[in-house]
């Protein structure tokens, strides 16, 4: 018996060894049999998930198709490159406003004119008080020139500022229009008028400079205005100012007047909005000289409320120590500035300071000032300044260089850049130009700026010819820091050019120029157009213009075309 299963375990080891298994798994206990129960019951769980993921892919897949099939994608507007809008028997304001009013990312244009064809039966009505013919605030479409609204104004216009944030109370920006003399306006990016100023709270008195935005003083969430009025029968003779704090939501004044004491002869101008290091608010302007007072101060004197009262805006409870010792104990006013010919006040950001950088323009001197100890930097004497020094990008650094125009004899002016941290000239060339030459502009590349300004480069054709610009003729000329030896000559007009601007109309797309061409207030009506081209169009058909001072080794389709693929930022 025993010599049969050793022989029948020698020829089935397998059969003999699962006998052996399977006596010992009837011989084993309870957790060996849970444990073999756990395993197949992951494995399950391991099914399930896979099934899991599979079906999530397969329902991720079907919406990224319905998205790219199904569900037809938004309609970005179609920018076109060039386009041009024409008014008929029109006169103009001096101005260009470019911003995104209806929101579709590219830039759109306002300006103002008067038309003389509009009749009583026309947008001037009679019964609201308009003349004939009345201005009208316009803007058109910055994809393909269309208008998108026109309204009409009471008053000449003196000042317009747009992409205010809130104003009335909206959700939308708009823009605040300022007339001649009391008219004063909010205009909603569709057209609509928010408020308007009550007249009767400026009765005899004149707006004379641009009102200043301030923070939201009165505690409706709604940025606030400051303006600056004057007695209307004083003239050049006034010797009072009068400050103003209007609310943005609704235009009703914040507190009372305020009246100032001023040097007769000198109207204040230029007003801006100064932060000192500590946080304190000052509102600086150009009174002959350069002055400041506190923005606590006019609050205080016009709400009567102390400024420890506990719900007041927290800017109105700074002060500076620095700053309180330059104050006039008895005025309260801050002398920025000593000359008696100031004429421009700006501010210069500078990264990680409040007050940053003060450049003071006189009629002949150029000068940056530390915005907290107003100690001087630098300073540039010039014959006769044109216009408000332009800020850009020269040299390869974070610090503002300036474009300044320089008008050295009738007729003849010189272009200057000059390097924001030295004040040495990183550049200059000279033109012909009469004084009324229009405005320069800049635009950002990608590390530096790029500067167009207008005039004539002297030749042996004109260089003796003063009365050729009684034909009113000039050039728009470009010039980049990495090219310094030439200019490009970008445009040949014959036209009156009223005001030019550049931008970059789409954010990383393209940039863009704007003339405003026809007749200024006071002269004959005639045609008015509007016309934005790409710079690279413009730049394509350009001539290249070297300067005596220099050379390079690059042919002129090579220059141009390093012009033309010059990327732009915002």
């Amino acid at each position: 018996m025993t010599e049969n299963k050793d022989l029948e375990a020698e020829i089935h080891p397998l059969k003999n060894e699962e006998v052996r298994t399977q006596d010992l798994n009837e011989a084993s206990d309870k957790p060996k049999e849970t444990k073999s129960r756990k395993v197949t019951k992951f494995r399950q769980l391991s099914w399930w998930r896979t099934a899991a993921f599979f079906l999530v892919l397969f329902l991720c897949l079907i919406v990224v198709f319905a998205f790219s099939f199904v569900i037809p994608c938004p309609v970005r507007p179609s920018s076109q490159r060039t386009w041009t809008r024409t008014f008929e028997n029109a006169v103009t304001y001096p101005f260009l406003i470019l911003w995104d009013a209806n929101k579709d990312k590219v830039a759109d244009v306002m300006f103002a004119f008067k038309d003389a064809n509009d009749t009583n039966n026309g947008s001037c009505s009679s019964d609201e008080g308009l003349s004939h013919p009345c201005a009208h605030l316009t803007l058109l479409s910055g994809t393909n020139g269309s208008l998108l609204w026109k309204t009409a104004i009471t008053e000449d216009i003196q000042h317009i500022e747009c992409g205010l944030q809130n104003l009335g109370g909206t959700k939308s920006s708009g823009c605040l229009v300022i007339g001649i003399n009391q008219y004063l306006s909010t205009i909603s990016s569709s057209g609509e008028t928010l408020w308007r100023l009550n007249t009767s709270l400026t009765a005899d008195l004149s707006v004379i400079s641009p009102a200043l935005v301030l923070p939201d003083l009165d505690g409706d969430e709604v940025g606030d205005f400051l303006l600056f009025f004057v007695p209307a029968d004083q003239g050049i003779s006034v010797n009072t100012s009068i400050f103003l704090l209007i609310s943005g939501k609704n235009g009703d004044p914040i507190g009372e007047k305020v009246y100032r004491s001023i040097t007769k002869g000198f109207m204040p101008s230029s007003p801006l909005i100064h932060i000192t290091n500590t946080g304190a608010y000052y509102i600086l302007f150009i009174q002959g000289n350069g002055q400041g007072v506190a923005l606590k101060d006019i609050y205080a004197q016009a709400t009567g409320l102390p400024l420890s009262t506990s719900n007041l805006n927290p800017i109105l409870k700074k002060s500076d120590p620095e700053w309180e010792k330059k104050t006039d104990t008895v005025s309260r006013m801050v002398e920025v500035y000593s000359s008696q010919t100031t004429k421009y006040l700006q501010p210069v950001h500078v990264p990680g300071k409040n007050a940053g950088k003060l450049l003071i323009s006189t009629n002949d001197t150029v000068e940056l000032l530390d915005g907290q100890n107003l100690q001087t930097y630098w300073y540039h004497n010039l014959s006769r300044i044109q216009g408000v020094p332009l800020p850009g990008y020269f040299n390869m650094d974070d610090v503002f260089d300036f474009l300044i125009e320089d008008l050295i004899e009738k007729d003849k002016k010189k272009v200057i850049i000059v390097d924001g941290k030295s004040g040495k000239i990183l550049w200059e060339e000279e033109l012909i130009c009469r004084e009324n030459c229009p405005k320069p502009s800049s635009i950002n590349t990608m590390s530096r700026s790029m500067f167009l300004f207008w005039g004539e480069l002297p030749t042996q054709n004109n260089v003796s010819l003063q009365e050729g610009f009684s034909e009113k003729s000039y050039n728009l000329y470009m010039v980049h820091p990495l090219h310094p030896n030439v200019i490009l000559e970008l445009r040949n007009s014959t036209e009156n050019v009223i005001a030019f601007t550049t931008a970059l109309f789409e954010q990383n797309r393209h940039a863009g120029s704007v003339l405003l061409l026809g007749q200024p207030l006071g002269n004959k009506p005639g045609p008015l157009k509007i016309i934005k081209q790409k710079l690279k169009d413009i730049i394509s058909v350009s001539r290249v213009r070297r300067l005596k001072k220099g050379h390079d080794n690059f042919s002129d389709d090579e220059l141009k075309e390093y012009f033309y693929r010059m990327r732009y930022s915002s």
